[in-house]
């Protein structure tokens, strides 16, 4: 084949959509990668070996050899821009500068972030995410446990923990869970925790609060919230209680209300294994959660992106320590 004669309409002929490259998985990925590059190369007139370096450099790759599947995605997000649009390759864009926040609500540098090239959801807390919007991955977990995060968008890579809307709240108690540890709030999330479980008396008359009040729970994060605590540990029998109160709970927004429901129903599967999963292969916990998460017959937006994910981390600050927790409620 000579790539000089290939012209866009057959470059772009059997390169997958945007929707087709978020589904796809392991090897496809990898050998459009390759067909693209090539592609790519036949019409901007230079070698493969040139398209692969700017590509690597322009999704934010270290290289292609050990891409995983989200580095891969975005790969081919990139090479579907430069055949759309050839003019696009030579263009260089700016690397995004975004002010970190400072204190308890800090998190960790972002192992890459750059402009989005195509449409795409976040990897964390799956807002949709447009072509030419902020967003990066973070660094690979040191601890094995943890799965990688994929492309976050610019609020879960800088602004979840300083300033936490209720689903990111949700998402640290499920990711916690996950991974077989009590819930660690910092004084923000708890703020948002604590007004949304008394904004209204739904949560309160919920047969859950009844089976296991949270008044001394509410009493803590009051705590937290005025002494600005790093971190305030809620057990995960308490966190349960509190999904389950939280549903009841009215004027939540239908995304609110989604994660919610997301988060019982794995719950739910973790406790009753409806799949049939078999325990001993995984032992009973993230391996075992994660099997399950993967055999669900209802998949969900947290089931899709899996985990646990390390969302553990915070600065050093004022912090109550596990062992200080009264799990008593």
């Amino acid at each position: 084949m000579k790539f000089e004669a290939v012209t866009l309409d057959m470059a772009i002929l059997d390169f997958p959509t945007a929707a087709e490259i978020t589904a796809l998985h392991g090897a496809p990925l990898r050998s459009l990668a390759d067909t693209g590059t090539e592609a790519v190369a036949g019409i901007v007139g230079t070698s493969a070996e040139r398209v692969r370096a700017r590509l690597t450099k322009t999704a934010g790759v270290k290289h292609l050899q050990a891409a995983d599947d989200e580095d891969l995605r975005e790969c081919l997000r990139v090479l579907r821009c430069w055949l759309t649009d050839p003019a696009s390759y030579t263009s260089s864009g700016a690397t995004p500068k975004i002010r970190r926040p400072e204190g308890i609500g800090q998190l960790p540098v972002p192992r890459t972030v750059k402009h989005a090239h195509g449409d795409m959801t976040c990897g964390l807390c799956a807002d949709p995410v447009k072509a030419g919007d902020v967003v990066g991955r973070m660094r690979n977990p040191k601890d094995r446990l943890f799965v990688p995060m994929g492309w976050l968008c610019a609020h879960c890579l800088y602004e979840r923990r300083e300033k936490p809307r209720r689903r990111d709240v949700v998402l640290r108690i499920f990711h916690h869970f996950f991974a077989s540890s009590a819930a660690g709030l910092n004084a923000h999330e708890c703020d948002v925790l604590r007004i949304w479980l008394t904004e209204t008396e739904a949560p309160a008359a919920s047969s859950a609060w009844r089976e296991e009040p949270l008044n001394g729970t509410l009493a803590r994060l009051e705590t937290s919230v005025t002494e600005g605590k790093g971190t305030t540990w809620i057990p995960m029998p308490t966190s349960c209680t509190i999904i389950s109160a939280l549903l009841d709970a009215p004027g939540s927004s239908e995304a609110e209300t989604a994660i919610l429901g997301a988060v019982a129903q794995h719950l739910n599967e973790w406790k009753t294994n409806p799949r049939g999963i078999e325990a001993r292969r995984y032992g009973t916990g993230p391996r075992y959660r994660a099997a399950v998460l993967n055999a669900t017959d209802r998949p969900t937006v947290l089931s899709v992106r899996g985990g646990p994910f390390d969302l553990h981390h915070t600065p050093s600050s004022v912090t109550e320590t596990a062992d200080a927790v009264d799990s008593t409620q």
